[in-house]
């Protein structure tokens, strides 16, 4: 008779709905503390995760943390295109708009050039040099959607979305420092502090740090990466073809929204009172996405960096923060 009145909770608990609801609530909760405290809202969302993991609950929800580890990731993707302006990004100059694309695709084949010779198979070692290469745990979600999905994979997605992440709030503080002691303007220090350091939040951090001016370059120096998560997608998904993984054919269907929703935001068909909750939303369902990720993957998995994974980040972090550099010195006035 003591187990009747706990046959509603088990029928609750086990409703796709409840798991879409948890994580919808965790996304929520870290984005208004990210934007409250400054902290990595990822991380944040990483540690929910592996809270609903720990609570045993995942499996009872796996539906709904289905939806936002899948649908919902790749629409929170989609909607980044709406973010980038062709006229602002022409601010920065046609020979820093170009060197960034160069540096996305040089900091790419290094950094996973750098994961197969530390160990790594070739699936974590581009989604780890993805996150590096482009904008932090989004770029490492959108390439973790374009690869075979796997137990090993997910449990990559979510270390690197917390090493990242880690990554990134070294160099909020420390990069700005580097570039002062390398004498570059506050330009200078913008552009390369949009073109090395992995998440978005971090950079504006960063730039405000300096001056508002480098703020600003700092910004669109970062969206200038972002434009490039389509072409790498597409790029990582063909270069799976030749290893038996069949997935895409062709562009994910996420990269075309991208595509779209760019190509809508510079024709004008996209409102401007619309672009911030456009914004909002695509940060709540990344958010959503790297807490349900980290919600399948055992925790004890998660606290356990291999070393490999660690060597890799770490080492294709300093390999993209020296090209910027580069580009910064040589390519901005």
């Amino acid at each position: 008779m003591t187990h009747i009145p706990a046959l509603p909770r088990v029928r609750l608990i086990a409703h796709p709905a409840v798991g879409f609801a948890l994580v919808g609530a965790f996304a929520l909760a870290c984005w208004g503390v990210g934007r409250a405290t400054g902290f990595p809202a990822p991380i944040l969302a990483a540690l929910a995760g592996m809270g609903l993991a720990v609570a045993g609950v995942s499996a009872s929800v796996k539906t709904g943390l289905c939806w936002w580890s899948k649908p919902g990731l790749k629409i929170g993707v989609a909607l980044l295109g709406a973010q980038i302006a062709w006229v602002e990004l022409a601010a920065l100059g046609l020979p820093v708009a170009l060197a960034s694309g160069a540096l996305v695709m040089t900091s790419l084949g290094i950094g996973t050039a750098i994961g197969a010779l530390a160990g790594l198979p070739l699936v974590e070692a581009l989604i780890a040099a993805s996150a590096v290469s482009i904008c932090g745990a989004s770029a490492a979600m959108a390439a973790a959607s374009a690869l075979p999905d796997t137990e090993k994979s997910r449990k990559t997605t979510a270390l690197v979305v917390v090493g990242v992440n880690l990554l990134s709030t070294v160099a909020m503080v420390a990069y700005p420092l580097i570039a002062a002691s390398l004498d570059f303007s506050p330009r200078q220090i913008g552009v390369f502090l949009g073109l090395s350091i992995h998440d978005v939040a971090q950079v504006v951090a960063a730039g405000s740090s300096v001056s508002p001016a480098t703020e600003a370059s700092a910004a669109l120096a970062k969206l200038s990466r972002i434009l490039w998560l389509g072409p790498v997608v597409i790029a990582i998904a063909l270069s799976m073809r030749g290893t038996g993984a069949t997935r895409f054919p062709g562009p994910p269907l996420f990269v075309w929204g991208f595509a779209a929703l760019m190509t809508a935001r510079n024709f004008g068909l996209i409102p401007e009172a619309m672009l911030p909750a456009m914004a909002t939303a695509s940060q709540i369902l990344l958010l959503g996405g790297v807490c349900a990720i980290s919600a399948q993957v055992a925790p004890r998995d998660l606290l356990r960096i291999e070393p490999r994974l660690a060597i890799t980040l770490v080492a294709a972090t300093v390999v993209i923060a020296g090209l910027a550099a580069a580009v910064s010195r040589f390519l901005v006035a």
